[in-house]
């Protein structure tokens, strides 16, 4: 697949902004800060992309912690190259600890590219596991659920195999409807890594204006959707249902 000029100079600005945080990522060693109130009504579990670490995901972060909702990284993750259903575990056992943290809340999954796909893995996963903890639900940023046409440029990197839109993997987690219905999709409007992108037959998604792979993860449209579906997941509880609830 060809690429356009507009396409350029979108990955120009997307590489620029990747570049700085794979820096950061490299230079600034100290766990994540960042948390919100302990206390919130809705925790965020924040699952980077492939190649990315935890702190790609930390301008979006700071969206939530001012909308209220407290935030939980993964620097386990570390660059997120293991295959998505190894992945998955190591997601779903910070969502065990949220869950044990905080038990009056609902966790919510957010995941960029990849860590779309890890989330999805581990829905479906908790789906069949009733007793453990689960997710209210999984936002999914510029997640290629189709894959990428482009990743067959890069099969010899065994992190970007499973884009391949033939593999087996990846056609056998997209063929998994089950959890659709709590799945929210965010798009860029152009991504160059995933030109032919869309939003799956059956689940609720929208289109960014912004552009780029990555550089979305810090503009306040894409915080704006990620907010607007979390609330769509977890709706805020009404008057109605404050006054009829239980007094201890």
């Amino acid at each position: 697949m060809s690429i356009t000029p507009r396409e350029v100079a979108v990955w120009a600005r997307d590489y620029a902004f990747a570049a700085r945080m794979h820096v950061r990522s490299t230079l600034d060693p100290r766990p994540p800060r960042l948390r919100g109130m302990p206390g919130a009504r809705v925790h965020v579990v924040l699952i980077p992309g492939v190649i990315e670490r935890w702190p790609f995901m930390e301008p979006l972060a700071r969206h939530l912690v001012a909308a209220g909702h407290a935030v939980h990284f993964l620097p386990e993750l570390d660059r997120h190259t293991v295959p998505v259903r190894e992945a998955a575990v190591i997601v779903g056992a910070a969502l065990d600890r949220v869950a044990a943290a905080h038990p009056h809340a609902q966790v919510v999954l957010v995941g960029h590219s990849k860590g779309g796909l890890s989330g999805k893995r581990l829905l479906i996963d908790r789906a069949v596991e009733p007793t453990t903890p689960q997710p209210a639900g999984l936002i999914a940023l510029a997640t290629p659920f189709a894959g990428s046409s482009r990743a067959r440029l890069l099969l010899r990197v065994p992190a970007i195999r499973e884009f391949d839109p033939t593999d087996e993997r990846l056609l056998a987690l997209a063929a998994e409807r089950g959890a659709d219905l709590r799945i929210r999709v965010i798009l860029p409007g152009i991504d160059p890594h995933i030109p032919e992108n869309q939003i799956p037959e059956g689940v609720t998604g929208v289109r960014l204006r912004a552009n780029g792979h990555f550089r979305p993860l810090a503009t306040r449209e894409a915080a704006r959707a990620v907010l607007a579906a979390i609330d769509e997941l977890v709706p805020a509880p009404s008057d109605r249902d404050d006054l009829a609830a239980p007094r201890p």
